[in-house]
């Protein structure tokens, strides 16, 4: 009797609900790299929303923070290793800050579940086709910059390899959100009202079939001969990267990666490869260069810089060689290239031997890097997250460039999923991505996406191969976000008349429609 009193109070309380949504939220990861299965976004998906069928707005909050909890646990882990592991923060701290960023990830998913049912209350086709992915999709898009933004799991990216990427340079990857939440919906409305199917599996086969359509539109087209370019990958550990000997050795370790491979078009080192300011290196860079520029070739490497009064110092790229220019990191990490805290914690950080001092973000908008006449688009390792950011550089860009350092994640599903994520990054573009990481990943993206080529993961390696630069906008290059969200607004318009009018007609007989 005891037994059954404690399940019945957790059933009342809602307990089965919000584990079955935290399963669900954790199994929704298996869409995302490394595992690569797209159809489980909309299953998962599709599942939360049917948890929250007889839910009050405050209840399905909960749910979909039980959802974003179960995701974010299983698609994030991989910061305890970059905070504490790698970066040698105490492991109760690193602890604190994964499940502090966690519930604050969740939290946005719990506003998309509170906010669509508190606008649609009934469990009908109004909820599941247009509030439940229109909320889904905007609260996403907030995800991408609220406290500086952190749009990783976007449902978008689970779909790179699927036909809904063909959404991508129209809509951008939020756009691909709504499309794999408005199919969750169609599945959610399905198991509710057989009766719909030849409705449902028809509006899904329009949607699916018309991304698949307009992912053959060539938005770009090539506007030069094919490149080669090397990639190298060194594959250093992050404990000695940093030691004097290894920045004595920097340049020497590169250059004998590459030996065998100047006579291409376009090399590059990945994020600070010379882990050195730019000042000191400048002499054996220039005479590197000079070497380079007789064959005709362009050297992108990773660096630090250093302002003239010696008071900043900024995450950077610089061209060598038949190029020329230099990039500095725009879009910072937050708690690992700056830390927004107290002056008092800021003491307490330097005494506990940790990190402390900040970078200076470069400025917004940047001149493309030259090399051999074609213009770069570079973007420094977290930055290619941010979508409108590098749709910004196009034009003049004909080329993506993105250099990272993501030995910080550790053997995890960490770097598989940031190489997802810079893929999206070439489809919303229409131009290719070549990128150099210290460890994984390393390789060059097609603008439809594809991996030409790949380096294996925690490995010195090199990858050469062919790339060409493109010209023309597709329409989220020329739009950015602002395309999704007016969209956005403009349905959500259309179904606040509806439901005024509904109001004013009184409640419908029947909400499952």
């Amino acid at each position: 009797m005891q037994g059954s009193s404690i399940r019945s109070r957790l059933r009342a309380a809602g307990w089965p609900a919000l584990i079955c949504a935290a399963l669900a939220g954790g199994v929704s990861v298996l869409a995302f790299a490394p595992f690569g299965a797209f159809w489980v976004a909309p299953l998962a998906v599709a599942v939360l929303f049917r948890l929250v069928d007889h839910a009050r707005a405050r209840r399905a909050a909960l749910v979909g923070l039980a959802f974003g909890i179960g995701q974010f646990a299983a698609g994030t882990y991989w910061i305890l290793i970059a905070l504490s592991g790698v970066g040698g923060a105490p492991l109760s701290l690193a602890v604190a800050l994964l499940v502090a960023l966690i519930v604050l990830l969740s939290a946005f998913i719990a506003l998309t579940l509170g906010l669509a049912v508190r606008l649609a209350p009934g469990a009908g086709a109004l909820r599941y086709l247009l509030w439940l992915p229109l909320c889904w999709t905007l609260v996403e898009w907030l995800r991408s910059w609220v406290f500086s933004g952190f749009p990783w799991l976007s449902l978008g990216y689970s779909q790179i390899d699927s036909p809904l990427v063909g959404l991508a340079p129209i809509l951008g990857v939020f756009g691909v959100s709504w499309a794999v939440a408005l199919t969750a919906g169609l599945l959610a409305w399905l198991s509710v009202r057989p009766r719909r199917a030849p409705w449902a599996i028809g509006a899904a086969v329009v949607l699916w079939g018309g991304a698949f359509g307009l992912g053959h539109i060539a938005w770009t087209q090539p506007s030069g001969e094919a490149r080669t370019v090397t990639l190298v990958q060194g594959n250093v550990a992050q404990q000695a990267k940093w030691t004097p000997e290894w920045v004595n050795q920097a340049i020497y370790r590169y250059t004998g990666l590459t030996r065998g491979h100047w006579q291409s078009d376009l090399v590059i080192w990945p994020e600070t490869a010379i882990p050195d300011y730019y000042r000191a290196v400048k002499p054996a860079l220039d005479n590197l260069g000079a070497k380079l520029a007789s064959h005709g070739t362009t050297l992108i490497t990773g660096l630090l810089r250093v302002s003239d009064d010696g008071q900043r110092i900024y995450n950077s790229v610089v061209a060598v060689g038949a190029g020329q220019g230099l990039y500095s990191k725009r879009h910072l990490v937050p708690f690992g290239e700056y830390f927004p805290v107290p002056d008092i914690v800021r003491r307490w950080m330097a005494a506990s031997g940790m990190p402390y001092s900040d970078i200076t973000p470069g400025a917004l908008d940047q001149a493309p890097i030259d090399a051999g006449g074609i213009a770069l688009g570079i973007s420094i390792c977290y930055e290619d997250i941010f979508g409108a950011l590098l749709a910004r550089d196009v034009p003049p860009a004909n080329v993506l460039i993105n250099v990272s350092d993501d030995a910080w994640f550790g053997h995890s599903i960490g770097p598989d999923q940031h190489f997802e994520i810079a893929r999206m990054r070439a489809v919303e573009t229409g131009r290719y991505l070549l990128r150099a990481d210290n460890s994984a990943v390393t390789g060059i993206v097609a603008p439809d996406g594809h991996v030409v080529d790949r380096a294996p993961d925690f490995e010195s390696a090199v990858v050469t191969g062919r790339f060409r630069p493109y010209s023309g906008l597709t329409p989220f290059a020329r739009w950015g976000n602002y395309g999704v969200v007016i969209l956005a607004l403009l349905v959500a318009g259309a179904g606040g008349l509806v439901r005024f009018a509904r109001g004013r007609r009184g409640p419908p007989a029947d909400h499952g429609l």
